[in-house]
Order: structure tokens, then C-alpha cells, then sequence
């Protein structure tokens, strides 16, 4: 059962889309309208426009779209009610509960729940004889008792199944420990999945524990440092360990770290805009996430090779977010918390002044290993960096860089210059003719929402303007049903959004993208509003909706032309209902 529509006009109301999308992403006024980079893809120009009038949002480059409610819903992976929940909290409103189905709701809460009850019982355990090994590491990391409290540090002792019986005592059962990836199953058993481990819990920026990363205390593991799986409250690409910490910093950078001790150094030591990746390597929606919360990034990688591989990986893609990376050369030890015991956190501060930009950086990597002083050398280190120079964006910085090139490598200028400019030339016929080549094999990109808009590419485009139609025209339906049924919209997805639309009208109910996310899922609606929107730039005519309808029945004659043997199932069934329809409409 559908909520009210008089509680989702009001609920829109109290949330305006501009504010509720502001604490996410820096936005920009273009007009009446405005403009920001998508949080949903990582691009260079804002692409995702927030509409005042409609009180929307839509992204011209990816297609994430839709109302406040469907923001919530991308943004923090809720499912419809758990948005609607979100922001009737955010509005001081009641949900209406008459009819509401909550069961993803209370799912999310019960994982949630069971999370803070398995962090309580590892830090008591951390607090007994029983973790007296794992409170001896984190003595010996030199933690505070303090920071321990902190971070709700604690401890899993060694055994196969003493948070199994545990949690089982307060009512959890052995589905959703596993559902939680507390428990793994094999051979039809299951056991803990964390035991003799150092427990770190991972929280999110709204402070519920969402997951645990676990340091074995044992030399001959297999793995030092072992996550939870992904579950339906936590998405390892998304998070960042400490970031409910961070997002509140007064500084104007995050200082992104390797490794949860090196963050919790730091933010023992007063750096509490220190956050890290969650065992992985820097993703793209991480650094998006970054973004939300500081234009600049100093990265603090390990010096070893590994460390080194990271660091240029999260230049590249904290670049692509639109965020300026920096990165932090530790003198006379291997990360920050090794520095910080040496030598103090004034010392750290001082460094964080003298980081580099990440052109700097890597420009500097060329030269490692480069004798520069023999005309050899000067032509190795020209080689690597004509490459680097042809992949800096910015005109202005290339031209620097150039300038420090032929210095480097005893060249004049104008010689780089132009062998900077042939490999820009060769790298863009690379792109061209990898381009041609997948439209030659006739590789397309699977439609993940309507897979079916690849077989009637034409039938699809119809469907939607049909569609559109009725969301402006909703008076229209009677002219479509004169022709048509759901059954001759030939792709399942448009075949359900025009179902779910003419029992709307007919039932007098309001068609909105709020009451279309009660029943579509946060990226199908998404996809409903970019076909409304897309559809806004041509006039709504009846001729217009006449040419779409045309189509699906030229389609229709040409289906009923196949001979039997080569129709689908799909086609035969609908075969078969259409020649019902027809005899009972000549018996009626």
C-alpha cells in the first residue's frame, strides 16, 4: 500500500531538495536552477542539475535522477521507506504506518542493532583476562585509553563460537549473523567469522556501526587485517574508516591513510581530518565521498613500492572526482603513526606544510633510478616524461612542466614541445580507433535497467514517449487504451512503469516520482524521471503521441506476421492472449 500522497507533498515540502542535497555536495547556483559534480559518477565538469521549480535533480552524464526522496535513496543505499523515514525525522513529521510495509526497514535496524551488540561484547572482552593480549597490542601501539573508548576498540577472543553464543542470548539468529557476516557458513556449520583479533569498528557518518575490521594478534596468519563482508548497511566502496570523525573537522584537507592504527595515530595526536580506505584500494565512489567533505586531499601512503602503486592510483581518481591531491613525503620512517612516535605531532604538522601537489610528485618519481647528468640518461627520462607531460589536462601546468623537462634533459623547449604534442595526437587515434573498433564488433553496453530497449531500440523510444505523455497528460490514457495494452509494449521495464501509471489514473491517484519510488527501485525510478525530463524538450502534442502509439502497433502487425516457429515464448504467449482478446471481442 502506497503512502498518502497529501504526507509526500508535505514531506517534500519540509525536506527542500537544495538544502537536503547541499550537506552532500557543494552546489552552485545557475540561475533559477542549480548545478553540482555528481555524487553518483566521477567527472571533471558538474554535470547533475537540481531543479527548484520541480524540486528535483537530474545528471545529464550518468542519469541519476529524481526527487528528494530518491536522493536519500541513491545516496545512502535505503530503500524507499527507510528514505521516506530519513527525512519525515529530518522534517519532525510522522510516517504513517497504516499499511506500510517496513520489512526492509526493520531488517536494516536489526542488522544495526546487532552490530552494537556484537562491538559491546568485543570491547568487554578487550576489557577482560580474556583480551589481555589484544589491550597489550594496542598498549604497545601506544593508544590511550582514551582513544580505545574512542573508537570502540575491541577484542574477538580465540574460539570458534564465542560471539556465535553470544548473540544468540540476546535473540539473534544464526541467518542474521550471517546475513551480518559475523558468522561464515561452510559445510552446512558456521563459526565466527572474527577470533584472536585486534576489533575495529567501522561507523558511518550518521554513527551507526555498519561493519568491523579485525588485526590478528597470530604471526602466521594468512591475513594481518581481515573486513566483513558487504551487507545491506555496508557498501566497502562507499565507506571510509573514520570519516564520522572527520566530516567534522575544522581543517580544510582530509589526510587519507593507509591503515586504521595510522588514522587513529593521527587523530590521537589532533589530526582528526585522518581518514582511511577499508583494506582496498581508493575506489571511485570513496573518493566522491571525499569530495562531499574537502577540495583538497593530502595522501599519506607508505613509502614501499605497494604504497607508491596506491598513491598514484588515488591522484588519478581524486583528480577525476574534482578533488586536488597532494601527497606527504614522511622523512626517516615507513607511515605517519612510525613519524608521530619518533619524532611528535608538531613535526607531522610541520611536514603536512611541505607536502607536494601530485604533478609535483610524480613528475619527481620520473627521475628515480635516472643517472640525468649523461645525455643516456637525459634520453631514459625524456622518454617517460613526454608521456606524462601529453597526459596533463591543464595547458598552463603543462607548460611548467615542459619548462622543467628541458632543463632536466638539456633539450630546448620548442624540441619537447612538439614531442609532447605528437604523442597527445598518437594517444587520441589510439582512443579513436578503439572506439571504431567496438562499434565494428557491435559491442554496446548492456541496458542494466531495460535490457529489452537493445532488441526494439525504436519500439523503446516510443514506449517512452508514451510514458512521459501520461506523466504530463494523464487525461491522454483513454486515447492509449483505445489502441493499445500493456501487452504491446514489447521491453518488460516500460511495459511495467505504463501498467503501474494507467492504474494510477484510473484509480484517481497522483502520479508523481515520489509515489513511482513506493514501487521501482532507486535506479528505476531514477531512469523514470530522465525519460520525463528528456521528453520535456518536445512539444506534448496528440499528433505526437499518435506517431509513438503508431509505432508499437506497426510493431504489433509485424510480430503477428511471424510464422509460428520462429516466435519467442514471450511472443507466443502474447500471441495466444491477443487472439483471445480478439474472439471475445466478436462473441461480445
Amino acid at each position: 500500500m502506497r503512502l498518502p500522497d497529501s504526507f509526500l507533498d508535505a514531506l517534500k515540502a519540509s525536506n527542500d531538495i537544495v538544502q537536503v542535497m547541499s550537506s552532500y555536495v557543494e552546489l552552485k547556483r545557475a540561475g533559477r536552477d542549480y548545478v553540482c559534480s555528481c555524487p553518483f559518477h566521477s567527472e571533471r565538469t558538474p554535470s547533475c542539475h537540481v531543479f527548484t521549480d520541480t524540486q528535483s535533480f537530474y545528471c545529464f552524464g550518468c542519469g541519476a535522477a529524481g526527487d528528494v526522496i530518491n536522493f536519500v535513496r541513491l545516496i545512502e543505499h535505503f530503500d524507499y521507506m527507510e528514505s521516506v523515514r530519513f527525512l519525515a525525522q529530518r522534517a519532525g513529521m510522522t510516517v504513517p504506518e497504516n499499511g506500510v510495509d517496513d520489512s526492509g526497514a526493520k531488517r536494516r535496524t536489526r542488522l544495526l542493532e546487532m552490530n552494537r551488540t556484537a562491538a559491546r561484547y568485543f570491547r568487554d572482552v578487550l576489557l577482560s583476562p580474556e583480551g589481555r593480549e589484544g589491550l597489550d597490542y594496542l598498549a604497545g601501539r601506544q593508544l590511550t585509553p582514551n582513544t580505545i573508548r574512542k573508537y570502540g576498540l575491541g577484542f574477538a577472543p580465540d574460539g570458534w563460537h564465542n560471539l556465535h553464543y553470544y548473540l544468540r542470548t540476546k535473540g539473534y539468529s544464526d541467518d542474521e549473523m550471517e546475513e551480518g557476516a559475523l558468522l561464515t557458513r561452510k559445510n552446512n556449520s558456521v563459526y565466527d567469522k572474527f577470533r584472536k583479533r585486534v576489533m575495529f569498528p567501522i561507523i558511518d557518518r550518521r554513527g551507526n556501526i555498519i561493519a568491523f575490521g579485525g588485526r590478528t594478534l597470530e604471526k602466521d596468519a594468512p591475513a594481518k587485517y581481515l573486513n566483513s563482508d558487504e551487507t545491506i548497511v555496508f557498501h566497502k566502496r562507499d565507506n571510509l574508516f573514520s570519516l564520522n570523525f572527520a566530516k567534522n573537522t575544522k581543517e580544510k584537507f582530509l589526510i587519507l591513510c593507509e591503515g586504521y592504527m595510522d588514522v587513529i595515530s593521527l587523530n590521537q595526536a589532533g589530526f582528526d581530518n585522518a581518514v582511511a580506505t577499508l583494506g582496498t584500494a581508493i575506489t571511485p565512489q570513496q573518493a566522491r565521498v571525499m569530495k562531499q567533505y574537502a577540495s583538497e586531499v593530502v595522501i599519506s601512503y607508505d613509502a614501499d613500492g605497494a604504497g607508491q602503486n596506491a598513491t598514484l592510483k588515488a591522484i588519478n581518481l581524486l583528480g577525476e572526482a574534482g578533488v586536488t591531491a597532494r601527497v606527504l613525503n614522511i622523512p626517516d620512517a615507513k607511515d605517519p603513526d612510525e613519524y608521530i612516535k619518533k619524532f611528535g605531532a608538531e613535526a607531522f604538522r610541520q611536514i603536512l606544510t611541505g607536502t607536494s601537489t601530485a604533478l609535483d610528485h610524480e613528475f619527481r618519481r620520473l627521475k628515480n633510478g635516472i643517472d640525468t647528468s649523461s645525455p643516456a640518461g637525459q634520453a631514459e627520462f625524456l622518454k617517460k616524461a613526454v608521456g606524462f607531460l601529453a597526459d596533463i589536462r591543464n595547458d598552463t601546468d603543462r607548460v611548467v612542466y615542459i619548462s622543467e623537462a628541458a632543463k632536466i634533459s638539456s633539450q630546448p623547449i620548442n624540441a619537447i614541445n612538439e614531442l609532447v604534442k605528437d604523442r597527445i595526437k598518437r594517444n587520441g587515434r589510439i582512443e579513436q580507433r578503439s572506439e571504431e573498433r567496438e562499434l565494428i564488433r557491435g559491442t554496446v553496453k548492456r541496458d542494466a535497467i531495460n535490457p529489452d530497449s537493445l532488441t526494439f531500440p525504436r519500439e523503446e523510444k516510443a514506449e517512452r514517449g508514451i510514458i512521459a505523455y501520461l506523466f504530463h497528460s494523464p487525461d491522454m490514457l483513454a486515447r492509449v487504451e483505445k489502441k493499445l495494452t500493456k501487452d504491446d509494449f514489447p521491453t518488460e521495464f516500460n511495459r511495467r512503469v505504463y501498467d503501474f501509471i494507467a492504474n494510477c489514473i484510473k484509480n484517481g491517484e497522483d502520479i508523481s516520482i515520489g509515489s513511482i519510488g513506493s514501487e521501482f527501485s532507486a535506479e528505476e525510478t531514477a531512469r523514470i524521471t530522465g525519460i520525463c525530463r528528456q521528453a520535456d524538450r518536445l512539444p506534448y502534442s496528440k499528433p505526437r503521441l499518435d506517431e509513438y502509439i503508431d509505432v508499437l502497433l506497426e510493431h504489433k502487425e509485424h510480430e503477428s506476421e511471424k510464422p509460428v516457429t520462429e516466435l519467442t515464448d514471450d511472443e507466443m504467449l502474447r500471441r495466444i492472449d491477443e487472439i483471445r482478446r480478439r474472439k471475445s471481442g466478436v462473441s461480445g
